[in-house]
């Protein structure tokens, strides 16, 4: 050794700064730490995880949330450069894996290993969202009904897509709460129970949006927590009083209904053959509806005249030609009448 060069005064060994070496100080310190136990908890029925925030939605599998909770459980000191750690997982039960780590880095430019094994324990409960869901927990409900009539099963249909859209959408964003509890079909229409008032704004908001209607709010107060109000809420959605098919007297013509939306309604003039649209509040009588419509068999045409018969009964009508329709011998049509009328639709 250089008689000229520095050296540690702890161990004698060369030393560029003349002060404790690189090897004596990392042999000093406490460069490594690894926790003995990593305790996971997720929920059975959705594969929630619970951490120091909360429930979260988790899709990951077992060994990649095994893994992740391995290298939390080591701790190395902020002076340790170049760290590679190798984890090899056993899993011993259900409940029960062990992590087995070795770890390598450089510590003042010494090269330093150890290795250690942390008990990863499994611990199932039921998440904040199946608690309530399981519970028939529910903070609103969405009544579907229509005006002057009952919602159609096509209707009630289409109101559930939408209701399962709202919630995988709100869910989505983190409202893990926002779930449907229940739906439940009655003589009028359809109840959608749901778990927080968000969800039933939002079913409510998207059901008359795409469907037309109105509604509004109908709260209740149901008790106190910690001093606040609780409040469940009726959201009564009220669908159009027609629906696609019906047919209807407005504006000394009659129509048939094409659909709804917001406070306007569309209808196909059977005089003109002209789609209009009109307020919803715009004078109207119901006659009946093309589903309800008597089939009739086209026998002939003449001049203006069209001639039907029910092939059933063999009874036969005459009618108009519709301008706009052209209608062959030999078609099947269907009508309904409005007192001494009958009309093509």
């Amino acid at each position: 050794m250089d008689l000229q060069q520095a050296i540690c005064p702890k161990c004698g060994g060369p030393s560029p700064e003349g002060d404790i070496c690189g090897k004596c100080r990392a042999g000093k310190m406490e460069w490594f730490r690894c926790d003995g136990r990593v305790i996971l908890v997720r929920c059975p029925n959705c594969n929630s995880m619970r951490d120091k925030n909360g429930w979260n939605d988790c899709e990951r599998s077992r060994e990649d949330l095994e893994y992740d909770a391995a290298l939390s459980a080591v701790h190395l000191h902020e002076d340790i450069r170049k760290p590679q750690l190798d984890i090899r997982l056993e899993e011993n039960s259900k409940n029960r894996s062990f992590a087995h780590i070795s770890v390598t880095g450089e510590l003042y430019k010494e090269k330093v290993e150890t290795a250690c094994m942390v008990e990863i324990l499994w611990q199932f409960d039921s998440c904040d969202r199946c608690s309530r869901y399981h519970g028939n927990y529910w903070q609103g409900v969405v009544q579907l009904r229509a005006e002057g009539r009952k919602a159609t099963p096509e209707e009630q249909e289409r109101a559930k897509r939408i209701a399962y859209l709202a919630e995988e959408e709100l869910q989505l964003q983190g409202e893990r709460l926002s779930f449907v509890t229940r739906m439940e079909e009655g003589r009028e229409g359809l109840d959608i129970i749901v778990g927080t008032q968000t969800l039933g704004e939002q079913i409510s908001r998207d059901i008359t949006r795409k469907m037309g209607g109105r509604y509004s709010l109908h709260p209740t107060l149901v008790g106190e927590k910690e001093g606040k109000k609780l409040f469940r809420i009726t959201y009564a959605v009220r669908l159009p009083r027609y629906t696609k098919g019906d047919i209807i007297f407005i504006r000394g013509t009659y129509g048939e209904i094409l659909g709804a939306e917001g406070k306007t309604i569309s209808y196909l003039d059977l005089a003109s053959g002209i789609p209009r649209t009109v307020p919803v509040s715009t004078e109207s009588r119901y006659i009946g509806s093309v589903r309800d419509g008597i089939p009739m068999l086209v026998v002939y045409q003449d001049g203006e005249t069209l001639g039907l018969m029910e092939e059933e009964s063999g009874k036969t009508e005459e009618v108009p030609v519709l301008s706009w329709r052209t209608i062959n011998s030999g078609e099947r049509v269907h009508i309904i009448r409005d007192e001494d009328k009958v009309l093509v639709v």
